[in-house]
């Protein structure tokens, strides 16, 4: 009985040691990701306006973070975005999606979209659905959670579809839902304001961080009293006053 055990015991040792030793077997693939505390898992909506920059662009850049799943590569791999399902802008005439390569040894990279204002971007609003195509070196890749481990920052989401809503217009940017408790209800003017007081055109959390949530709505009531004294009210586009909480 005692040497059975033995054996049992031995057997499970080398089973463990072998399970432990695996390599991932599976297709490279990759996934939009975002952390969990952007709330992107949930919306996968982003947002561009190019009425929202300092200066008149003709064009600019979105960043769109990706996640690559599988084994690290140590030669350049090309990674490539296409439209989806929902998409009402076009291609070529709003924004354009291109092929392109990644260095070795990454496993997250930020894929460039580059959008382009149209003449139609002056009053409407476009949305761009966006999913990975498959290429020779990737397809879709592992969707849902990413426990936080000590090289990332916290929780993700993996998810396959994302959603970025383009215009040339004053319109309310998908991030706001965590801003409304901090900033206030979104207006036009009310950005016009922030952005003339604060200097900067992007309020998400990636830009402005922790500090910026609890430093720039002080920085912002403050302006905003000495406009009225000198102004009264500042009213928004539908004659709202402006006010920060």
């Amino acid at each position: 009985m005692k040497y059975l055990l033995y054996v049992t015991m031995v057997f499970s040792l080398f089973s463990c040691k072998k399970e432990a030793v695996e390599t991932y077997q599976g297709k490279n693939g990759i996934s939009f990701f975002a952390y969990t505390y952007q709330q992107l898992h949930a919306t996968a909506t982003r947002s561009y306006s190019f009425a929202f920059q300092s200066k008149v662009k003709a064009r600019d850049t979105m960043y769109i973070p990706l996640r690559l799943t599988g084994k690290l590569s140590d030669q350049p791999r090309t990674v490539l975005l296409k439209v989806a399902e929902g998409t009402t802008a076009t291609a070529g005439v709003d924004f354009e999606l291109k092929e392109v390569t990644i260095p070795p040894g990454v496993s997250m990279f930020n894929y460039p979209l580059v959008l382009i204002n149209s003449a139609g971007m002056a009053s409407n609003v476009y949305r761009i659905v966006l999913e990975p195509a498959e290429t020779k070196d990737f397809t879709l890749g592992t969707l849902g959670q990413t426990p936080a481990t000590t090289a990332n920052l916290g929780t993700e989401e993996n998810f396959r579809y994302l959603k970025i809503d383009v215009s040339g217009m004053y319109v309310r940017p998908a991030y706001w839902n965590l801003l409304d408790e901090d900033f206030g209800e979104f207006s036009a003017e009310k950005y016009k304001f922030m952005v003339k007081v604060l200097g900067i055109t992007d309020f998400s959390y990636d830009n402005i961080g922790f500090d910026g949530f609890i430093n720039f709505p002080v920085t912002l009531r403050n302006a905003l009293a000495a406009y009225e004294a000198a102004n009264g009210p500042l009213l928004d586009e539908n004659r709202n006053k402006i006010s920060f909480p």
